[in-house]
């Protein structure tokens, strides 16, 4: 299975995320964007986040 990544190192805040899958991607209660811990992640929207961040901070990584 293949599950999102963010590398907060990278990320400008820019919250484009956010609006292409909030179903994946949220703001914690310390403010920081997070990947939801789901039981599948729905591929198109994260490809559409990964294509349109301006710093290419999101990935897929393989799990298991």
């Amino acid at each position: 299975m293949r599950i999102p990544v963010l590398d907060l190192s990278e990320c400008t805040d820019c919250e484009g995320c956010l609006s292409m899958a909030p179903q994946v991607f949220f703001r914690s209660g310390v403010g920081q964007i997070m990947v939801a811990d789901l039981a599948e992640y729905p591929e198109e929207d994260v490809d559409e986040a990964i294509k349109n961040c301006p710093c290419g901070c999101i990935s897929w990584e393989e799990s298991g």
